[in-house]
């Protein structure tokens, strides 16, 4: 400080050292945003605040908040520090009134925050003023929202105010990210958290060298004016400079070397003078560092900046922020060039720690998900037309059975070990591993020769993986599942690869964990094509979009037909008719099968009755409305609104769905037996494609069975005809022995009816009778085929 007051200026030593800060381990809880910011003055009231000043400006989208400080000196003099550290002119924080609540999250943040900074500070700073400087930020830092954009923003504003309170150690830059790792809050994600860091890493730096640049303007128009000023003044201000001073002629050879850098470089001041620059400056590297000194001695510029790494002459490393400037003669040549060095090698560390823990898995060591996102964007954007990469998800299979049986500390230790075989198992050359959060990996591969290329890597990967590891005691095995997605790379976006990524991985675990999936596009389009229909499905119910039609079903031996089945369609404002396959599955899956199942059973019926001495009327019910008690009661209601006659109504069941109700002991068969009770007749449909006993068939609730039509197309396969008729034949000798009718499905042929008709099938259903046509159309139909005997 000394030495920059003989030229006018501020300035402080910089600081050293980074402490450790943690970060999140294996769990993270999710949680709701909350937004504040802060402004204007407030006071506590109970707390003993007195003294409000101004916040900094408020970032968009938070809410206005300020905080007071308290300066009671009794209470600083009885305060217990818990342990904080004091130093010479550090004042202890103020402790509570015996008697006082225990403060809030957002008082305790910035009293820590204070204490921390009050004993990190190289220039004295106590405990009051760096209160004052750090409450504006406190209830922003301890609201901060789950959202990374503005995590950085708050970010940037702590870094402006630990710069404008003259806080520029590194230390205070760690003290600051330990105190605020402990208080930030636990809802926060990883990429919000490490946002938080970037934004205080870059910003502090930024702010660095925007002083820097100040300082050495300050300080290089002194030396300018002491030089122009005489021998004296120069010697002067030469020798007495914080910062490190190098004189040369226009040749490069140096003329006069300062104590200050001497002391950076490791050499003699006096035994420097008449080295060339070249020989006394050995950056590494010197290719951008002697392009600026070149440019100079060419009068091409007045002045070149830049932080440069030299080598010691002891083999040490020295970062220096240098600024170098041409003095000119009369005549406008250059006489002397003079070069100002800082020695920023601290900050570089603090700022270099910081940028690492704002890109790194605190828990594992690995890159996280923002240096990931880095890393690929890099890679697309080199890549060249023919180049290709890839992107694979990697998800422990059952690690919540570790965390629950042996703890999250435990958990912790597995993905450690986990994440050092990952990266055993991969050439840090070609492949990045990085750890998204939880148990969740991704490994880029770089210059990929197609998805075979990346298989063996995968499969070493996943080997690595299942081998034991012993946790607090415990031999523990555990798997993994990938996903897997490798394309060119001018066809890729970070975005869209790991959303590729993650949704293969979805695919690896269905097919039975332990594995690795292949992203499909074909498959893919499919799944983005079924989670559209399940979007749109209520709302198609709402808009008239779905319509019934039906089918006759036909007496083999002859007559009107008895029944009619009610098939659902969907006409798609934009896909055109769908078939039920295409979206029964996806209702199903949902759960909108429920209301769409209502929806259908209330339209037939309703159809139904107003077809006079008209057939029966067959509906389809899925296994989750079996399952549910209200089943009965929804029944009931359609037929007292609809005035439809119990006998005329018959309920479709798979037969797989009905083993599965009776073997999980759920409502499902009651609920049949009840409303079997009331004259509703149950029909089995598609027997034959499960894995029911045959011999259970007389203890089900129901009156006819439908068999699938994959039996009847055999019928005309010659090498598959017998096994079919057999299948039949026993089927209808079953069906029949336990009271039931016995419908075939799918018959197209003439020829298939009469063989249907020669095993004993009492009822026929197919494209050979009709296809399905609207309600308006079935009793000409039904007549139609009446007539035709």
């Amino acid at each position: 400080m000394t030495r920059y007051a003989e030229f006018g200026v501020g300035g402080s030593d910089p600081g050293s050292g980074l402490a450790a800060s943690g970060v999140s381990g294996n769990s993270s809880t999710p949680g709701n945003s909350s937004s504040s910011s802060t402004s204007g003055t407030s006071s506590n009231p109970g707390s003993g605040l007195s003294q409000s000043f101004p916040g900094p400006p408020p970032i968009p989208g938070l809410v206005d908040v300020s905080f007071a400080t308290t300066t009671d000196p009794a209470a600083r003099e009885t305060a217990d520090l818990s342990g904080s550290g004091t130093g010479p002119g550090l004042v202890p924080p103020p402790g509570p009134a015996p008697d006082a609540p225990d403060p809030g999250p957002t008082e305790a943040f910035a009293r820590a925050w204070a204490t921390a900074l009050s004993a990190a500070a190289a220039t004295p700073l106590g405990f009051d003023h760096a209160l004052r400087v750090v409450a504006p930020l406190a209830e922003q830092v301890v609201a901060t929202p789950d959202d990374p954009d503005l995590a950085r923003k708050i970010g940037v504003q702590a870094a402006g105010a630990l710069i404008d309170a003259h806080c520029f150690q590194g230390a205070c830059v760690a003290a600051t990210v330990e105190v605020m790792d402990r208080h930030l809050p636990p809802y926060l994600r990883p990429e919000t958290r490490s946002a938080l860091r970037a934004g205080l890493a870059s910003a502090f730096a930024e702010g660095l060298r925007e002083r820097t640049r100040a300082e050495q303007s300050a300080i290089h128009e002194a030396v300018l004016t002491a030089y122009r000023a005489g021998e004296a003044r120069f010697r002067t201000v030469f020798r007495n400079a914080a910062l490190g001073i190098v004189i040369t002629d226009k040749n490069g050879q140096v003329l006069e070397v300062n104590p200050a850098l001497a002391e950076m470089l490791g050499v003699d001041a006096y035994a420097a003078r008449g080295r060339t620059i070249r020989n006394l400056i050995d950056p590494t590297e010197p290719g951008e560092y002697w392009r600026g000194y070149n440019a100079l001695l060419a009068g091409e510029q007045t002045e070149a900046e830049a932080d440069t790494r030299i080598k010691r002459v002891d083999g040490g490393m020295v970062w220096t922020h240098v600024r170098t400037t041409a003095v000119r003669d009369d005549a406008g040549d250059v006489a002397l060039v003079i070069a100002l060095h800082e020695d920023v090698t601290e900050r570089r560390r603090a700022t270099d720690q910081l940028r690492h823990q704002a890109t790194h898995d605190a828990l594992t060591g690995l890159p996280n998900r923002v240096r990931l996102l880095d890393a690929v964007e890099e890679l697309l954007r080199s890549a060249g037309p023919e180049d290709r990469l890839g992107l694979c998800f990697l998800d422990l299979d059952g690690f919540k059975g570790v965390n629950d049986t042996l703890g999250h500390q435990a958990g912790d230790e597995l993905l450690t070990q986990i994440a050092h075989r990952l990266s055993a198992a991969t050439d840090p050359r070609r492949h990045v591993v990085a750890r998204m959060g939880g148990d969740e990996f991704v490994i880029l591969f770089r210059r990929t020769q197609g998805p075979e290329s990346v298989f063996p890597v995968i499969e070493q990967v996943l080997d690595a993986v299942r081998q034991p590891v012993l946790l607090d005691g415990h031999t523990v095995t555990v798997t993994a599942s990938a996903g897997l997605v490798e394309r060119p790379a001018a066809a890729a976006s970070a975005t869209e690869l790991l959303r590729a990524a993650d949704i293969t991985l979805y695919w690896a675990k269905s097919a039975g964990k332990a594995d690795f999936a292949l992203f499909d596009e074909e498959r893919n389009a499919r799944e983005v094509h079924r989670y559209a229909l399940a979007q749109a499905l209520p709302a198609a119910l709402e808009s008239g979009e779905m319509f019934l039609e039906y089918q006759p079903i036909v007496d083999l031996a002859g007559g009107r037909p008895p029944m009619v089945e009610a098939l659902v369609r969907w006409r798609h404002p934009e896909r055109g008719l769908l078939k039920p396959e295409e979206f029964i599955p996806v209702a199903e899956e949902t759960g909108a099968i429920v209301e769409l199942g209502r929806w259908v059973l209330d339209r037939a019926v309703h159809d139904a009755a107003s077809w006079p001495d008209g057939p029966a009327v067959s509906v389809n019910v899925a296994v989750r409305q079996v399952r549910d008690y209200a089943l009965v009661r929804e029944v009931d209601t359609a037929l007292a609104a609809s005035g439809l006659p119990a006998r005329r109504l018959v309920l479709e069941i798979t037969e797989t769905a009905l083993m599965d109700t009776e073997d999980d002991g759920l409502p499902g068969p009651g609920t049949l037996r009840t409303i079997a009770d009331l004259g509703i007749g149950i029909a089995v449909d598609d027997f034959g494609t499960g894995y029911s006993n045959l011999a259970r068939l007389r203890h089900l609730p129901a009156t006819s069975l439908k068999i699938d039509a994959s039996f009847i197309a055999d019928l005309g396969n010659p090498e598959a005809a017998r096994f079919a008729e057999s299948v039949i034949t026993s089927l209808v000798v079953l069906a029949h022995a336990a009271g039931m009718t016995v419908t075939a499905e799918g018959i197209e042929t003439a020829d298939q009816a009469r063989r249907l008709t020669a095993l004993g099938v009492d009822y026929g259903q197919g494209f050979y009778f009709s296809r399905p046509v609207p309600a308006e159309r079935i009793q000409a139909v039904l007549e139609g085929l009446d007539a035709q005997g």
